[in-house]
């Protein structure tokens, strides 16, 4: 069982001060990978036989920091007895973790700040988890950082301090301890990628301008865009966790009985029309076989139930772009997002899955959100990466990023005012936006540069997603299909590609990659055995397209087959990560998989 400390106690105590409890995002790091994890109050680490079941162990820098001499003891045995741990700046286990800690730099002046950042070395547990193209980008850290000596460790990254000067010690470090292991992180990767999904709280009063863009929360300012700073942090937990034969919900589900290398997933926004920008976009779209999404101003769009029930039939869908109004002072408030839920319902009888905010604008840090929930809304499609004012040439230029750290969805966790609770509410991140032209996007005209595809641009996207197996939105506008030939045949070249790649993808529309994440989310694996006799993978899978789950063999380990229910089960072996994973097909509802040995 994987397990991590997230203690009420210390929630209260940090959110009375006015502090992030920053193990909450614990949380949302195993759902990222998929892992089902049990939380432990930290009392639980006083208490060996609260720890019998635990094969890992993930300790955050808060909990780490108050630790007793008891609670010391007792995690050292554990982990010499063969347990996992793996820790975030955790004090007092020098020995357990194979370090000589010597100094603490602090993060300065504020818990947003990029307070150093990290090269992951040469190791098994970095193995393909930095793009080589992009060696020279280092991973950017959020959180204070400790100076450790090496005692007996592996280096697996090296820290360096803001101005990218390199401190001389580790960053990450692994460490056989007795007949366990232990893997430290000397900052908090909890922090880092909390911040780096939610960004930076943006300040109160721009009201007179519509608000900033969502792009201005991002915290990576001129660092690349091209590096998934809060994946690549995550990923490396993943591969010390496997180690420990933790089991993972694949991210994408299986695809007619195939594993697919990545999920893609398709919307765009049509403002206030022409209608018929939708429904020929709608048909396109149905002629590929792709799903589609579509975001309307509801009280100014044509759209008639007609209409809907036609993009309905293409098997597509049409949610809100949540408007603000300049008559309102383009205030951003709840009853904005109320009323427009209810227009939705009122003229087609439905509230609104995912939806936009007008121009991709943001107040605050997590109040749209909580807003977006509070009107019955469950997704959120308007974190951009860029920072550039609207007004600015390039601003709607098209772009392939990664501003906040990541391709994948992330839930919305609120601030120390509200106990730092779960919204209900999964951001998608805009990452591939227009992606395949070089027009520009002002106006109903291309304008700026020649309406040409750029294949370059679309395949070093798709090449991104089939290598790291991501989770990508595909932005492309209603009306730019419309308008725009380089548009339709960029779209056709990356379905070209992906068959040239001899690849599996799946393709989602936004509501649909919700509710998968949301039903990933609420999956489970198990696994038991391991030994000559076999592997058994305990599945309850709630997604009706079924889930794939993933887990490390061990070395010289070669499945013979997969049977689910008596019958061979889909599955298939890859080499990535720095070892040998078995991917396996399980149906929705309760299964086993059972894993026999050659």
């Amino acid at each position: 069982m994987l397990a991590y400390v997230c203690d009420e106690g210390l929630r209260a105590e940090a959110n009375a001060r006015g502090a992030n409890y920053w193990e909450r995002y614990l949380e949302e790091m195993f759902v990222l990978l998929g892992a089902g994890a049990r939380a432990l109050p930290l009392s639980a680490l006083e208490d060996a036989d609260a720890l019998g079941e635990v094969s890992a162990l993930v300790v955050g820098a808060q909990a780490g920091a108050t630790l007793t001499n008891l609670m010391r003891r007792t995690l050292a045995d554990w982990v010499a007895a063969g347990g996992l741990l793996v820790g975030f700046a955790v004090e007092g286990l020098d020995r357990v973790f194979g370090i000589e800690t010597t100094g603490l730099i602090r993060q300065q002046p504020d818990a947003y700040t990029v307070s150093g950042c990290l090269d992951l070395w040469p190791h098994p547990l970095t193995h393909e988890v930095h793009p080589l193209l992009l060696a020279e980008q280092p991973v950017l850290i959020l959180s204070d950082m400790r100076r450790v000596r090496y005692a007996g460790c592996e280096e697996v990254a090296r820290l360096f301090g803001p101005g990218r000067e390199d401190l001389g010690c580790p960053a990450i470090t692994w460490h056989g301890y007795g007949s366990g292991r232990a893997g430290y992180f000397a900052f908090d990767p909890a922090q880092t990628a909390w911040v780096l999904h939610q960004g930076r709280p943006l300040p109160e009063g721009r009201e007179e301008s519509g608000y900033p863009k969502a792009g201005e929360l991002s915290v990576v300012g001129l660092n690349s865009r091209k590096v998934r700073h809060a994946d690549e942090l995550t990923f490396v937990l993943q591969n010390m966790l496997a180690r420990a034969g933790v089991p993972f919900i694949y991210q994408a589900p299986p695809v007619k009985g195939r594993i697919p290398h990545a999920l893609l997933y398709w919307g765009g926004d049509e403002y206030t029309g022409p209608v018929q920008d939708s429904l020929q976009a709608s048909d396109f779209m149905r002629e590929r076989g792709l799903p589609y999404h579509i975001n309307i101003q509801i009280a100014e769009h044509p759209m008639t139930e007609a209409d809907l029930r036609h993009i309905q039939d293409n098997g597509h869908e049409v949610s809100l772009y949540w408007t603000l109004y300049e008559h309102e002072g383009w205030r951003m408030h709840p009853d904005l997002f109320r009323r427009q839920s209810d227009m939705l319902q009122r003229k087609f009888g439905c509230r609104p899955d995912c939806g936009l905010i007008w121009r991709c604008r943001w107040k605050g840090w997590a109040e749209p959100a909580r807003w977006l929930a509070a009107a019955g809304a469950r997704a959120d499609n308007s974190f951009f990466g860029k920072r550039f004012a609207f007004d600015h040439p390039l601003a709607n230029a098209p772009a392939f990023e990664f501003g906040f750290g990541t391709s994948y969805p992330f839930y919305f966790y609120d601030d120390a005012r509200h106990g730092n609770a779960r919204i209900d509410v999964l951001e998608e991140p805009i990452v591939c936006y227009e992606l395949g032209h070089h027009c520009g996007l002002r106006g109903d005209t291309a304008v700026d540069w020649p309406d040409d595809l750029h294949v370059e641009d679309v395949h070093a996207a798709v090449d991104a997603a089939l290598q790291d197996h991501l989770v990508m939105d595909m932005f492309y506008h209603p009306r730019s299909m419309s308008i725009r030939p380089a548009t339709c045949a960029a779209i056709d070249e990356i379905l070209r590609y992906i068959a040239y790649r001899g690849a599996c993808v799946s393709h989602m529309s936004n509501n649909q990659v919700r509710a998968w994440w949301e039903a990933r989310r609420a999956s489970t694996v198990r696994a038991e055995g391991g030994g000559a006799g076999g592997l058994r993978l305990r599945c309850r899978c709630e997604h009706p397209q079924g889930m794939v789950v993933k887990v490390l063999l061990e070395e010289g380990r070669q499945p013979a087959g997969v049977q689910c229910a008596g019958r061979a089960a889909p599955h298939e072996v890859r080499r990535e990560a720095g070892g040998v994973w078995l991917h396996a097909a399980a149906p929705q509802g309760n299964s086993t998989l059972a894993v026999s040995w050659r």
